[in-house]
């Protein structure tokens, strides 16, 4: 398995308020995290969640899914009661976006609007659903695919990581194959780079860290309106 990242505070904003995780030695876990709040709140909600869950991660000896699980509920809780602490941090939150490596297997855990691809024989597959008004708005009919692109509030989020003091994250397993390729990213990217963009990127020829710093450029040339981050994981031999 190989890992790379990429993270770019982007053209517009000052601060970088994403945070994200490669595997260390012996570790099959990675994670991407956008945070929210004024006063570097979401740069402390992103890096506490980023912290706390592979802390967790590290010291579980049960089942992925119960382990991811307890691992996103122990960092919902610990921002929330950082929050309510200090005036400065008053709704802080992040997005959360993980996914679990094992045996043929693989584990995605995921509050929010950060998202998680699988690329898998040429194809690239959005495996997560944001957690957004705008997507409960086009899965119920209201609005379309191509509509939502400019609804006006298609940046609310009705699900992250200590904005409430229990948190449904949704938790997925797939089977994971020789040649996968897992790309965890931020909104930054995706409002960006289109998906058909990022696939035709990924499943051309070059090194994955060098696709990956082609596309995380691709999303600062269309503006960088947001910061940006992106996670690629392959089943590569290191």
């Amino acid at each position: 398995m190989k890992a790379y990242a990429i993270t770019n505070t982007g053209r517009v904003r000052a601060m970088n308020e994403d945070a994200y995780y490669l595997p260390g030695p012996g570790e099959h876990f990675a994670a991407v995290a956008d945070g929210m709040g004024g006063h570097l709140a979401g740069e402390v909600a992103s890096a506490m969640a980023i912290e706390l869950f592979a802390r967790r991660m590290r010291a579980a000896r049960g089942l992925p899914e119960d382990t991811l699980r307890d691992a996103l509920e122990c960092a919902n809780m610990a921002i929330y009661h950082a929050a309510a602490r200090d005036a400065d941090k008053r709704g802080m939150g992040t997005t959360f976006t993980a996914v679990w490596m094992g045996e043929g297997e693989a584990y995605l855990a995921h509050v929010g609007d950060s998202r998680a691809y699988l690329l898998r024989d040429g194809r690239l597959l959005r495996v997560s659903r944001d957690h957004t008004l705008v997507e409960e708005l086009v899965a119920h009919g209201h609005l379309t695919r191509e509509q939502a692109k400019t609804y006006p509030h298609r940046t609310y989020i009705t699900r992250a990581l200590g904005v409430h003091a229990t948190v449904q994250p949704d938790i997925l397993r797939l089977d994971w194959l020789e040649g996968d390729v897992w790309l965890l990213c931020s909104d930054g990217l995706t409002n960006e780079v289109e998906e058909k963009d990022i696939e035709r990127v990924l499943k051309g020829a070059g090194e994955y860290g060098e696709k990956l710093s082609r596309i995380v450029r691709m999303a600062l040339e269309h503006g960088g309106r947001d910061n940006i981050t992106g996670v690629l994981v392959t089943t590569e031999e290191d």
